[in-house]
């Protein structure tokens, strides 16, 4: 019993970082008509629902918390990029590379047209 409870701990930790290679696929007439199921499956799951009409995939629904999992790694790329475009400035700055603007930015766009 405690080996169970012990790998039910590692499956769930595993199914928060991975996601089937097949895509579960859900009808936009499924949607209409079992919206309940399928927001009860949505709340423990990581896997995206892709909303298929005609054949044709029309959307992707994630339960609330990989959402918030998918926007907090958003945040972390844009910080990365960020910081990245300081440390090259910065970087740029030290060797020279920098030029100082004088004048308005008015002046400016003048001279940019």
């Amino acid at each position: 019993m405690l080996l169970f409870l012990h790998m039910k701990k590692v499956i769930k930790k595993a199914k928060d970082f991975t996601y089937s290679l097949v895509p579960e696929l859900i009808s936009a007439s499924d949607l209409q008509r079992k919206s309940g199921k399928i927001l009860r499956m949505l709340k423990d799951s990581t896997q995206p629902y892709f909303i298929v009409k005609n054949n044709k995939p029309t959307g992707v629904i994630v339960g609330i918390e990989e959402y918030n999992r998918l926007k907090r790694m958003q945040k972390e790329i844009e910080m990365k990029d960020v910081l990245k475009i300081i440390n090259d400035g910065e970087k740029e700055l030290k060797e020279g590379q920098v030029k100082e603007l004088k004048g308005s930015v008015y002046d400016l766009w003048k001279k940019l047209q």
